[in-house]
């Protein structure tokens, strides 16, 4: 009874405060109302790409986590569905957090981790529930309890299950914590997950933190992507690296490497930040029908969480990105359903651009889709100024002396003390810069030679109406430009 109250209470408020279309992202996938953070469970579902994520509908700050629940068919347009999961049971009473879904049996499974009280502190388990992709039943009691750890892990840092299947068999990636305090991804199996009496089977400890990239890994994934092993990494109490590809605090990575399979080792041979702008976490994978690997993330950053005054959502996702190698880097780009949704409005060739900033007639707008080629030869610097109104802006500029890419947002309208500026290296641009810079209402991304680098941020801060744009460069620099609406 309590479950069903508990829920239903979730359900019965998001529907009766769900917030106006037009208040929201006009193609980003954000909650009703309340508080988002990590995408949960990006998977595929009878025909639809289902995603969840980390939710408190009754305001819109962090909150007992429960399972919000969207889903889409174009990764462009979201249909909200009632809450998924509510906090109500003994094993997951002080919430349910991060996890995956994979369909099964015709049926759609979800692991969670369910956090609940012990002593003075708090435990983490895996926890599962089964639906139809509307309505789920949870498993009476954990799936796989933190006993089920190899001896001397934190009963309180083992969270996140990663989902995948091999040869018919089942396979979840957790993040644990060893005796060092470092992390360590765990890799269990179930052939029979839906089996009552069927148990997970430790595997192996895939890969482990050796202290030089934060302490725990959060929220991890794995996967093939042409021929190569791709290990993806929330780390959390990052310090800034010596070549600063990463910083402090909480950062994304990918793990590059080979992997022979279940039982064999994981041999890293390269690592890549994932994201060089203000905001971006937790993010999840899926495959597909026709084989793309896609990418969302968490558009926020734990030391910016700020919700403007009277905001009845807060927390976004990014655009849904696809993954793919160029020249032995792991690039990023739109999923193509934007690009299919382009319908031009202007073009512009050989603009030349100096010291002055520089407005184009037509060169406007919050939500947008725009590509620029800027020859570079004489130029030191360049840059870009968006969402440009009422004296705020932010601003995007690459320094070519120096090597850095600069996300300044530090004249959006904040007030506090927060993280509003990343300088970061800067991916090799030769003589042409190219730039794709995505808006919609209250976010930017940026991808930087053809998906080298990606750089995500929010602007909460700045009115709607602000939507000017302008370029700006130190020495001469000559752009090609064409500015795409969108026919969403």
């Amino acid at each position: 009874m309590q479950q069903a109250n508990t829920l239903c209470r979730a359900r019965q408020y998001e529907s009766d405060h769900r917030t106006p279309l037009e208040q929201r992202p006009a193609f980003h996938a954000v909650p009703p109302v309340g508080w988002c953070n990590d995408p949960n469970g990006w998977s595929c579902y009878e025909g639809q790409y289902h995603l969840f994520y980390q939710y408190h509908p009754y305001s819109n700050c962090w909150g007992p986590m429960h399972w919000g629940h969207t889903e889409t068919t174009d990764f462009l347009h979201w249909n909200d569905l009632p809450c998924a999961l509510a906090p109500d049971s003994p094993f997951d009473e002080k919430g349910c957090f991060s996890g995956g879904a994979v369909e099964w049996q015709g049926k759609q499974l979800l692991l969670y981790t369910g956090v609940m009280p012990e002593n003075d502190g708090e435990i983490q388990q895996q926890c599962m529930a089964v639906g139809d992709g509307r309505d789920y039943t949870k498993a009476c009691a954990p799936v796989l309890p933190c006993e089920q750890q190899p001896e001397g892990y934190s009963r309180r840092d083992f969270r996140d299950p990663f989902l995948f299947t091999r040869d018919g068999i089942l396979y979840m990636l957790l993040g644990g914590r060893g005796k060092n305090g470092h992390g360590r991804l765990l890799l269990y199996r179930n052939a029979a997950p839906l089996d009552p009496n069927s148990r997970w089977e430790f595997v192996q400890i895939l890969a482990e933190n050796d202290g030089s990239l934060g302490s725990m890994w959060e929220c991890p994934n794995l996967f093939e992507l042409e021929g190569r092993t791709v290990v993806i990494i929330s780390p959390q109490f990052v310090r800034q690296t010596a070549d600063n590809r990463y910083h402090c605090g909480n950062d994304t990575a990918a793990l590059i490497g080979s992997w022979e399979g279940p039982g064999t080792p994981f041999v890293q041979q390269a690592d890549t930040p994932l994201d060089s702008g203000l905001d971006f976490y937790a993010p999840q994978t899926l495959e597909t029908p026709d084989g793309r690997r896609v990418l969302i993330g968490w558009m926020q950053n734990w030391d910016h969480c700020y919700p403007p005054e009277h905001a009845c959502w807060y927390g976004q996702m990014t655009l849904p990105r696809e993954l793919f190698w160029q020249d032995g880097a792991l690039c990023q780009r739109p999923v193509r359903e934007l690009d299919a949704a382009r319908r031009l409005r202007t073009a512009f060739r050989g603009v030349e651009i100096q010291e002055q900033p520089v407005r184009l007639s037509g060169v406007h707008g919050r939500v947008l889709d725009c590509e620029l080629e800027v020859n570079v030869t004489e130029a030191r610097r360049f840059g870009l100024r968006f969402a440009c109104g009422a004296g705020r802006w932010a601003e995007l500029r690459v320094d070519l002396e120096e090597g850095l890419l600069r996300i300044d947002r530090r004249h959006g309208g904040g007030f506090r003390d927060a993280l509003e500026l990343r300088e970061t290296p800067l991916t090799a641009v030769g003589d042409t810069l190219k730039l794709r810079m995505v808006l919609d209402r209250y976010s930017a991304e940026f991808f930087l030679q053809d998906g080298r680098q990606a750089a995500s941020l929010t602007l909460y801060d700045i009115p709607a109406d602000a939507d000017g744009i302008e370029f700006f460069a130190s020495g001469k620099a000559r752009m090609d430009l064409q500015l795409y609406d969108l026919a969403l």
